[in-house]
């Protein structure tokens, strides 16, 4: 018989190091600012150190709550399952805290007071429930019907952040931006929880 997998709460912090880590390593944000620049001959936008800071910051912590959506997406399947539903009670409580965990080891990194946990929060609720309506559509489409994607937050969020005054080219760019961290996301969660043996 196989041994059942645990998912210990410390993996969540583990992640959250690790997700701040490559964000902050490979610059995730800025070759994707710097790329859009580049191919848009929109300089202008990254206007300066102070600037470039600033949509770091506010950029990265998109890149944040999209990540932990796709890990939350992705974690029955640690379990071997597809849904949350199909869990037992005890995977899904292994779940719930590894998520607490995750949430709150990103906010001891940032010092976050109440305030900013609190919007983090209300912004990660804006992005979960997105998840959660993609989820319900994938699995029961209308009789009919060809279910049309909706756009995640992130795409959104990310344009007006990164270039207001030209949307459409912001919003296709962070279309693919988003698919980048969600791969980024899979790929740092499988690294944490099945960490190379020596």
């Amino acid at each position: 018989m196989a041994r059942a997998r645990k998912l210990f709460p410390i993996y969540g912090s583990a992640l959250a190091n690790n997700m701040l880590a490559a964000i902050e390593r490979d610059r995730v944000v800025r070759r994707f600012v710097v790329a859009y620049a580049n191919q848009h001959d929109r300089h202008g936008i990254l206007g300066g150190a102070a600037r470039e800071r600033e949509l770091a910051e506010t950029i990265g912590r998109e890149v944040v709550l999209a990540m932990i959506v796709e890990v939350r997406r992705v974690l029955p399947g640690f379990f071997g399952k597809q849904q949350r539903g199909k869990l037992k009670e005890k995977e899904k409580e292994s779940i719930d805290g590894f998520l607490r965990e995750l949430v709150a080891a990103l906010g001891r990194a940032a010092d976050w007071g109440g305030e900013d946990r609190r919007q983090f929060r209300r912004d990660l609720a804006l992005y979960s429930d997105f998840g959660a309506r993609q989820q319900i559509a994938v699995a029961k489409p209308r009789q009919g019907q060809k279910a049309s994607p909706e756009e995640p937050p992130f795409v959104g969020r990310v344009a007006l952040l990164l270039d207001p005054s030209m949307l459409d080219e912001a919003r296709r760019a962070a279309r693919r931006f988003h698919d980048e961290v969600v791969l980024l996301a899979r790929k740092l969660f499988k690294q944490t929880v099945n960490p190379p043996r020596t």
